[in-house]
């Protein structure tokens, strides 16, 4: 029923067309992302790199171009592309964006039920035109600028008729952002969306949790969002306006949560969603950071854990995995962990593709993906895969942990640890998993005991084989061998910096892995296994200590 009245609230049109139509923008924000001038010029040639794939037109509308991917249909749509031909500054680039401006509106000036306008999109495309609006005003002739002002006022008129209709997380929140921007920048709108921003700070109340994340439990939609919400910050204050103190502090919150999650090469540990790193956006997010201090030991209310001593930095997933629409791109990583040492990033989850390669997203959303342990080869959280319902459940959790528990202790400057366990396991294999996770010595060592046993803590019940596979996955910048015990692994990590894994309940082996979160596409790297049956070995110890001395001898050369 829901999605029967959604798509009549999209039909009509008397209600979309019979508006105002704005006279003027007011004001163009600063788009905070990164520009490259170069891009403009593939775009001028007509080559589109969108959603990690290249596409060369040669001359072609790419607005009806068929048979290319969705996310690369999504990106383009959403035009924040546009920022690339506005930092070009040339009147090739302005015309160009005039342009594919002219094609979009004659393809799909319409709302209709295609992907041009889902909610997200349209949001998206509304606030790049604002963004971005200003050489494109400078040299439009009066024909093309009003048409223009009348597709503004369509998409506003849109998203406010649809915005409760986006689906909850990302799509809503960025169609409420749309309208605030609207209200402010474009004229004649501040009667007509008088709500907006009291609309927005309700749903910042909704999504960023206390500790400052997003309720998908995706550390990368704090970027996004707040590249959203601080060019609006600004065009509040442009006008003399106070945004809402819920926006206020949502944006407080979300920055202190931004350094929560950075490792110590600057990247954002790769959880549930979390792809190629976008260091050049955080970079200049931190600029607007102005509080002061370390992030907290724990963002207890997203679940997650973070231990730093020197210059050792680990971050774990110890919460529950999202529901329902959130889930769509979570992962089943309970109780994995990232850990870096110094600038070196050193065991790290295989992370989401930037290609929207199906095959490829089921492997990085795995357990087998994480660093943790997989039963019977089989993940801690099952994704829907049938194909009766996939219209409506698509890749979302069906089933996963239910009871996620965490204990922190020992946090001072000698020693931190934390010790949590997870029931993904116990309806299909009657198993809790459970991980201590001890960081001291100066970040020197890190302890930790995985623990496999059946409900109450007794152990795992004898009638059929439970294997467990443990793994470390290594960034492709770590070099791993054997050492001359075979409980040794052997991790040189560059500069310097040597680590050695040693397990005395299971003998590692090293393996092939892959690193998917990559700029440039998946790279091939090394994973560390602790293979065994949890009923003759319910309990796995091992350590990865730093060799301390090969370091010091390094920094002598």
């Amino acid at each position: 029923m829901r999605r029967l009245a959604r798509r009549m609230r999209k039909r009509p049109y008397a209600r979309l067309f019979a508006g105002n139509t704005p006279e003027r923008l007011l004001l163009a924000p600063q788009d905070v992302r990164n520009c490259d001038p170069a891009t403009a010029m593939d775009i001028y040639s007509g080559r589109y790199f969108l959603a990690g794939r290249m596409v060369d037109l040669d001359g072609r509308d790419p607005f009806r171009e068929k048979g290319v991917p969705l996310q690369w249909q999504r990106e383009l749509h959403a035009f924040q592309w546009l920022r690339h031909l506005d930092a070009a500054s040339t009147g090739m680039a302005t015309n160009n964006a005039k342009a594919l401006i002219r094609d979009w509106m004659a393809s799909h000036g319409k709302p209709s039920g295609s992907i041009a306008w889902n909610e997200e999109i349209a949001a998206k495309r509304l606030i790049s035109w604002i963004c971005h609006s200003v050489p494109v005003i400078e040299s439009a002739d009066p024909v093309f600028y009003r048409n223009w002002l009348k597709s503004i006022g369509l998409h506003i008129r849109f998203l406010k008729l649809s915005a409760n209709d986006a689906a909850n997380g990302m799509p809503r929140l960025t169609a409420r952002i749309a309208l605030a921007y609207a209200q402010i920048c474009v004229d004649r709108q501040d009667i007509y969306l008088r709500r907006a921003g009291k609309n927005l700070c309700d749903e910042l109340n909704r999504q960023i949790l206390p500790d400052g994340s997003h309720i998908t439990r995706n550390p990368a939609n704090i970027l996004n969002i707040l590249a959203l919400l601080l060019p609006l910050r600004e065009a509040y204050a442009r006008f003399g306006h106070a945004p809402g103190q819920e926006m206020v502090s949502a944006i407080d919150r979300m920055m202190v949560a931004m350094k929560f999650y950075r490792l110590g090469d600057g990247s954002f540990a790769r959880f549930n969603g979390v792809g190629p790193m976008q260091s050049d956006l955080v970079s200049t997010l931190l600029r607007y950071d102005d509080s002061l201090g370390t992030p907290p030991q724990s963002a207890t209310d997203s679940g997650y854990q973070r231990m730093m001593l020197g210059d050792t930095i680990i971050i774990a997933d110890t919460g529950k995995p999202p529901t329902g629409v959130l889930s769509e791109r979570a992962s089943a990583g309970t109780l994995s962990f990232e850990f870096s040492s110094g600038t070196c990033p050193v065991m790290v989850n295989c992370g989401m593709p930037a290609k929207e390669d199906s095959e490829l997203l089921r492997t990085a959303r795995a357990t087998a993906a994480h660093n943790t342990a997989t039963i019977n080869n089989t993940s801690s959280s099952r994704f829907y895969s049938g194909t009766r319902f996939v219209r409506f459940l698509r890749d979302r959790i069906v089933s996963g942990p239910s009871r996620v528990i965490c204990r922190r202790s020992g946090q001072d400057d000698s020693s931190t640890q934390f010790d949590a366990s997870h029931d993904g396991y116990l309806k299909p294999f009657g198993v809790i998993h459970s991980r201590m996770l001890r960081l001291e010595a100066d970040g020197n060592v890190i302890k930790g005991i995985d623990r496999f046993t059946a409900k109450g803590g007794k152990p795992v019940a004898k009638k059929r084989p439970v294997q467990f596979a443990i793994r470390f996955h290594l960034h492709p910048s770590v070099s791993a061998g054997k050492g001359s015990n075979p409980n040794t692994i052997i991790l040189m990590c560059g500069k310097g910096i040597t680590w050695r894994l040693v397990c005395i309940d299971a003998i590692p082996q090293i393996e092939d892995s892959i690193f998917i979160a990559s700029v440039n596409g998946p790279r091939r790297t090394k994973q560390i296994v602790l293979e065994g049956d949890s009923r003759d070995t319910p309990e796995v110890r091992w350590i990865i200590q730093r060799d301390t001395t090969t370091s010091a001898a390094q920094g002598r050369m």
